[in-house]
């Protein structure tokens, strides 16, 4: 007579034999070491304000629970069908702010599902080049493109500085507020890191009372 102890036991080894454990932790071990690439990657190229370190926590969790599932689904036909369904209905909202994060997001993903296949030399080779491309891109970029910033200036209504600003490239006024005693411009401006430096001329123009310079 089968008992119900026997048929857990049973399915206990089952499970164990379906998937090697010295794979599995090969595998989980070789995602998190390509996180952390991952990771030094994505610092090195972020180009923001506000670097968020939980982010790349995120990133490495992604991919070393990629990688558990797809080692748990690739021994089991049902289940993986099973799993496809679940996640079928699952609704992420959290936002991502920067385009650039929605890549490595989906890059973890990748890796951890490539490691967790078994494709060890591939994980590694495209890991390193996915890597280097994204440096070689964000230091191209960095040169070629000025970066665009908002600039906020108040000064006396009898200030001549929007009359500078018009002559620096890419100008576009965004608002302007005039009172009896103070003018406020807010516009958008094209400049690079030398630029921004020079910029500095107009806190010792007559009649400024401050300037804000903010990374859109």
């Amino acid at each position: 007579m089968i008992t119900f102890t026997d048929v857990i036991k049973g399915k206990f080894l089952e499970e164990f034999s379906a998937i090697s454990m010295s794979e599995a932790l090969v595998a989980i071990a070789l995602s998190f070491v390509l996180s952390l690439f991952i990771v030094f990657i994505y610092r090195v190229t972020y180009a923001g304000v506000n670097y968020n370190r939980n982010f790349t926590g995120c990133l490495m969790m992604l991919s070393m629970v990629t990688t558990m599932v797809i080692l748990v689904i690739s021994s089991n036909m049902v289940l993986s069908l099973g799993m496809v369904g679940a996640l079928s209905i699952v609704r992420f909202r959290t936002a991502v702010k920067e385009p650039t994060d929605t890549a490595f997001l989906f890059w973890a993903i990748a890796t951890g599902i490539i490691c967790g296949a078994g494709y060890v030399t591939i994980a590694i080779l495209m890991t390193l080049l996915l890597g280097l491309l994204f440096v070689a891109v964000h230091a191209f970029a960095g040169k070629q493109k000025n970066g665009t910033y908002m600039i906020v200036v108040r000064c006396d209504s009898d200030c001549a500085v929007e009359d500078k600003l018009m002559s620096v490239s890419g100008y576009k006024l965004k608002n302007k507020t005039m009172t009896s005693s103070y003018t406020e411009l807010v516009a958008e401006i094209k400049l690079s890191e030398v630029g921004l430096k020079k910029i500095d001329y107009l806190l010792n123009s007559p009649g400024v009372r401050y300037v804000t310079i903010m990374n859109s």
